[in-house]
């Protein structure tokens, strides 16, 4: 017996129910209403806890953040940083000049660091650094299972660690990387995945008048420490 024109009617239906996506955002007409349809933000829950150690307040979040603020410093851990070969790509622009922008692991590594430490520094009410200060790296390197010496262990340059770190972090802890008249860059013990830790010392007052401050060649050829380093 055949079907009826409303059997029919219902088989189509279904049919084109189940070959569909279930999970396909519809789109529209508008492109205004569109946008923000597809423009979906997920806002993700955020735990801090806090916790005063020999005077000085650690702030931990679940966004893998951690924040120490003493009295005269504030240091952040942060991933593991980028080569420059990685941060830079160059670029033609329409003119045929060539410029060097930022790649797309940089611009990530950038937003990973901002979606840490915004909600934090929100959450305590931070106020962005603004004085001069020595900035202090320690560089962790990624565990590895081989054994290597101290000189052949896989790491990044010196060199390359302050400056996506810096740009990372401006604008968010300090108001301008030109605060910094002092810098220190040492390694440490790697750990799994790696890290960087980071520190701004606010600088004594009779230390921040670089101008006016003659060459300490006793410093220079490691015979002295300037400035307490």
């Amino acid at each position: 017996m055949g079907k009826t024109r409303r059997s029919r009617v219902w088989d189509s239906f279904l049919i084109s129910k189940i070959k569909a996506d279930p999970f396909q955002t519809q789109k529209t007409k508008r492109e205004a209403r569109q946008k923000r349809a597809l423009n979906i933000k997920r806002i993700l829950p955020f735990y801090c806890n806090s916790q005063e150690i020999d005077g000085e307040m650690h702030h931990v979040t679940n966004m893998n953040a951690h924040m120490i603020v003493g009295q005269n410093y504030v240091a952040l851990k942060m991933p593991y940083g980028l080569s420059l070969n990685d941060i830079w790509r160059a670029t033609i622009d329409e003119r045929g000049v060539q410029r060097n922008s930022l790649s797309v692991a940089a611009k990530s590594y950038k937003l990973n660091i901002v979606n840490m430490y915004e909600p934090l520094v929100h959450h305590i009410d931070f106020e962005k650094i603004n004085e001069l200060c020595e900035i202090r790296i320690i560089a962790q390197p990624p565990l590895k299972t081989r054994n290597y010496t101290a000189k052949s262990y896989p790491r990044f340059d010196i060199d390359n660690y302050p400056k996506i770190i810096l740009d990372s972090l401006k604008g968010l802890i300090f108001k301008d990387d030109n605060i910094f008249i002092h810098e220190q860059i040492k390694l440490a013990e790697p750990v799994e995945d790696g890290c960087v830790w980071v520190s701004c010392i606010f600088m004594q007052e009779s230390d921040t008048n670089w101008v006016e401050e003659p060459i300490n060649f006793d410093w220079l050829a490691g015979r002295a420490r300037a400035h307490g380093i």
